[in-house]
């Protein structure tokens, strides 16, 4: 044999060995049965995983944006180009949104409860703005970065069905926690803690076609349907769809320049430095793969603009 050819396999031996340790490691973990055991376990223990207690793709969200506002941004140019849109752009679509927001309480002076508050971006300005507020959310990751961040948030780390108190609010805020209350229990749950003549400030987006690709959000005739039937009043409504439309261009785009090429690039890396287990993790793959082209269909301006609306409606109790 030749010094050259002696030379290629101890080279590439090396990365051999590599792959059969990696490899005999995960076969072994797959025929040993307490392993199995313990990999149950564990998916079992993860597939209890509830939404509401941890959101893992706001999380992931609160990560690009830093300014702890998980909701749309309100952009005035609605005709902006995505690919100019920068993250500080978003961020003052964001405010602006929060202004827009804020211009409606009316009680300064009177608490104020922001139900589904995120990260706790909209509860400190509004905190400094010196008007009392307490937060609530039901997620884990939420509450410990508001209690971490900003100790002097009050924060009630619940459902806001299961939210109880004999104080009354002067404003109430759902910014884009709506759609995941049931309506009925909504409207009682409010009623209950609102004071005479307070406000309820509801920004989200509603579907207006039952049938569309996206299920998320109340149907909007059933949320009009319940103003009237729980004896409340639209006292200012504003429709800001072409306004939020930017926020999901730009989302877009993100993933269509960044997050789907480091995608490629991972599994394809996967494929020629781990064969053996890209080819184990097809299926898997797969089935990401489809829950991920659904989960971007609800992402396509065109198909959301046919299928909800973005509204902010104030309501008030019809004495």
């Amino acid at each position: 044999m030749s010094d050259y050819k002696c030379s290629y396999i101890s080279i590439f031996g090396v990365q051999i060995k590599k792959e059969f340790r990696c490899m005999n490691s995960f076969l072994k973990k797959i025929i040993n049965p307490i392993e199995l055991i313990r990999a149950y376990n564990f998916h079992k223990k993860q597939s209890n995983h509830i939404k509401s207690s941890e959101d893992l793709e706001l999380m992931l969200y609160s990560k690009i944006i830093r300014n702890d506002m998980l909701h749309y941004g309100y952009f005035e140019n609605i005709d902006i180009e995505p690919e100019s849109i920068s993250i500080n752009d978003l961020e003052n679509a964001q405010m602006k949104y929060v202004e827009l927001i804020i211009d409606q309480i009316l009680h300064k002076q009177k608490n104020v409860l922001d139900v589904g508050c995120g990260m706790g971006g909209l509860s400190k300005i509004l905190i400094d703005k010196g008007i009392n507020v307490q937060s609530l959310t039901p997620d884990n990751n939420q509450k410990n970065h508001i209690k971490n961040k900003y100790p002097e948030l009050t924060v009630h780390h619940m459902k806001f069905e299961n939210f109880k108190t004999k104080e009354k609010f002067g404003t109430i805020i759902n910014s884009e926690s709506l759609q995941y209350i049931d309506l009925d229990t909504a409207f009682e749950s409010v009623s209950n803690i609102i004071s005479d003549n307070g406000r309820w400030i509801i920004t989200d987006y509603f579907r207006i076609d039952n049938d569309g690709i996206n299920k998320s959000g109340h149907m909007h005739s059933d949320f009009l349907n319940s103003i009237s039937k729980n004896g409340w009043k639209i006292v200012h409504e504003n429709d800001m769809t072409l306004n939020s439309l930017p926020t999901l261009k730009f989302a877009i785009t993100f993933i269509e320049r960044f997050i789907k090429p480091l995608a490629f690039f991972s599994t394809e890396k996967l494929k020629y430095k781990q064969g053996w287990l890209f080819y184990l993790t097809q299926e898997l793959r797969d089935s990401m793969s489809s829950k991920s082209k659904k989960e971007l269909a609800a992402l396509d301006p065109n198909k959301f603009i046919k299928e909800k609306k973005y509204m902010m409606y104030v309501l008030e109790k019809i004495n």
